[in-house]
């Protein structure tokens, strides 16, 4: 009887949800069916760590939406969506009204110049809307999906580098993935950016499935993954396909040329002399200027925006603010090449502690520290991931630089900075985890070799 009572209230709960928002049952149904394959050929002790770490996440968003709900009772309507910033609520309220349109809900004049407006149109736009249509307007219940998403993503990038770079590592990165404010706030939004990533950690594990896979069939299915993939990147975000592509060819080139201290010190020689050769030619002189050129121009439209900017150009060329597009500008060889550096200096240190003027930045400050100090051993957490998964670090450094690069010479405003760095902080913190850790063997190593023996110490 009392089993018969607690399912008659378990099914009213579960009625009353579905009442309020179908999305989220939805949402239920799809993370009892994550944590119930997670981590099954993993040992038992450790699938119920992961366990632990995937339900926490989960539950920490779940409740942090919670939060958000009750707080915004007071303005809750089908357009009272509950941004927490701009993109935020600008593509659920268009979804929306795409979907009253659709309904037949709306002949207004503004909803038609909203949703056949060129900006921000995408194919997450177009899923937003599908979704509600299916059911309803659900603010809230596609945060709920989008945390789903993220933390699938999360446990996707786990699965693929725990074989090779171990349970340790890869179960602290994990809960620094999933745990950073900034990832958190972002996975439980309404805008693209768990999409994106659920996408591109897809796209990871199938072209390491394609490598390492033995049969036919196996790479042919993982081909067709990968391509779809990159078929929705292409449509998800600006640049995004060129930039997939991109990082797949640059961890194909590393790992190839990198194979080996003999193949990668004969790489690095003749890369140099290809270099020198393209650089005596002008008209790759020019290209490469022009294209500093151009990338400049987007920055400076960061820089003549509201907001903290910060400059990366010689202070002269900021004298006359303009559109990107309206901005005279001219670089020298030598103007293009300090541009690049501060750009590269920028996008690692921007901004200095004492730097920060508002008060989302000071709030930022433990995390900013986090990843000066997860950039800081980076490089020495993809040496030794190297030496124990060279294909999985490649993948993973390779897909993270052109994204790194391309954010560097295009931005000039802190908040933007901080926040889109959260594009290549997903697959660097495996390797700034396993950096500490291994600085923190060695010192262990040292310390214990060091140390004298009893009878010595006797002595």
């Amino acid at each position: 009887m009392p089993t018969l009572a607690y399912g008659a209230a378990a099914g009213i709960l579960l009625g009353l949800i579905y009442a309020v928002s179908p999305l989220v049952v939805v949402t239920m149904a799809g993370t009892v069916a994550l944590l119930a394959v997670a981590g099954r050929d993993l040992p038992a002790d450790e699938r119920r760590h992961l366990l632990v770490i995937l339900g926490a996440a989960l539950a920490v968003r779940f409740l942090l939406i919670a939060v958000l709900l009750i707080s915004n009772i007071p303005h809750l309507s089908d357009l009272g969506v509950g941004g927490l910033r701009g993109d935020d609520a600008y593509y659920l309220a268009r979804a929306i009204r795409a979907r009253d349109i659709l309904l037949n809900i709306t002949h207004g004049r503004y909803d038609y110049f909203v949703v056949s407006d060129e900006y921000g149109r995408t194919s997450y736009l177009q899923l937003l809307t599908l979704i509600q249509v299916l059911f309803g307007p659900a603010p809230y219940g596609m945060r709920a999906l989008n945390a789903l998403l993220f933390v699938t993503g999360g446990y996707l990038l786990y699965k693929l580098c725990r074989p090779g770079l171990g349970a340790t590592a890869t179960s602290l990165a994990l809960i620094a993935l999933l745990f950073l404010p900034s990832l958190l706030v972002s996975s439980i939004s309404t805008a693209k950016e768990p999409s994106y990533f659920l996408v591109t950690a897809v796209l990871l594990v199938s072209a390491v499935a394609v490598i390492r896979h033995s049969s036919t069939g196996g790479k042919i299915s993982a081909i067709v993954v990968a391509a779809l993939c990159l078929w929705i990147l292409d449509d998800l975000r600006r640049g995004a396909l060129v930039l997939g592509l991109a990082g797949l060819a640059l961890a194909v080139a590393a790992r190839l040329l990198l194979a080996g201290p003999r193949r990668a010190l004969a790489s690095v020689a003749v890369g140099a002399l290809v270099v020198i050769a393209l650089w005596m030619q002008p008209s790759m002189r020019e290209r490469f200027i022009n294209a500093t050129t151009a990338a400049a121009k987007m920055h400076g439209g960061h820089v003549f925006t509201s907001g903290h900017a910060y400059k990366l150009l010689d202070d002269g060329f900021y004298m006359h603010p303009a559109a990107p597009a309206a901005w005279p500008l001219q670089l020298t060889e030598a103007q293009a090449w300090r541009f690049l550096v501060r750009a590269a200096a920028a996008f690692v240190i921007t901004p200095w502690p004492w730097e920060m003027i508002s008060r989302s930045e000071i709030v930022f400050l433990p995390e900013h520290i986090f990843w000066l100090m997860m950039i800081l051993f980076v490089p020495i957490g993809a040496v030794a991931g190297w030496h124990r998964d060279a294909t999985i670090t490649a993948c993973l450094i390779g897909f993270a630089l052109p994204t790194a690069a391309a954010l560097a010479v295009t931005t000039g405003n802190v908040g933007t900075l901080l926040r889109l760095r959260g594009l290549v902080t997903p697959y660097l913190v495996w390797f700034g985890v396993l950096g500490v850790l291994t600085v923190a063997e060695l010192l262990l190593m040292r310390s214990r070799t060091a140390a004298p023996r009893p009878a010595e110490a006797l002595s």
